[in-house]
């Protein structure tokens, strides 16, 4: 059996690429996890006008690009998720029934809405500046289920400071530690 696999679950505009998933990726992979980057770059989120639309359409590109992978061939998986990606996660954990661990970053109202009782969650992220969820949402969700909740103070859905390079690498190794 292989030890782990992570998956990378990226928003409509943060891929794989970005240096946070860069990071987990790497931290994984190190650990001898396979991990797998899923890619939306082919959807053109811009043109799709509703949320549940745009779910659908990356629903069925992680249903093709996951169709692959032998699940039950490891004994850890994680799903590292960013926005829209937190909707996918918890629902390909729901479609699929398994219980993968979850790193949510910046999980949207719909994701609480979709994380189950019996989910593993590592950890919620989340810049106070976000504007699709209030802290104060996610650190009433979060003490309720008992799952740990990281507020990024002063940024917003990105999770970056966008004129300090250097808090930019600190707010990466805060989220590291989450899992480390």
């Amino acid at each position: 059996m292989k030890p782990g696999i992570a998956v990378c679950f990226p928003g409509t505009g943060y891929t794989c690429r970005e240096a946070l998933f860069e990071r987990i990726a790497n931290d994984f992979s190190a650990r001898g996890y396979d991990v797998v980057r899923l890619d939306f770059s082919h959807i053109p989120f811009r043109e799709i006008e509703s949320l549940e639309e745009a779910v659908a359409v990356a629903q069925r590109a992680v249903k093709r690009q996951l169709a692959h992978v032998p699940f039950s061939d490891y004994e850890d998986t994680v799903f590292v998720s960013k926005s829209l990606g937190t909707i996918l996660a918890a629902q390909y954990e729901r479609d699929y029934d398994m219980l993968p661990r979850h790193l949510y970053l910046t999980p949207l109202n719909k994701t609480l809405m979709l994380v189950r009782p019996e989910s593993r969650v590592i950890a919620m992220v989340l810049g106070t500046q976000d504007r699709f969820l209030t802290g104060r949402a996610l650190l009433s969700f979060c003490e309720q289920r008992n799952i740990i909740c990281h507020l990024v103070e002063g940024v917003n859905h990105n999770l970056k400071d966008e004129e300090d390079a250097e808090r930019n690498r600190q707010i990466i190794e805060s989220i590291a530690e989450l899992y480390e």
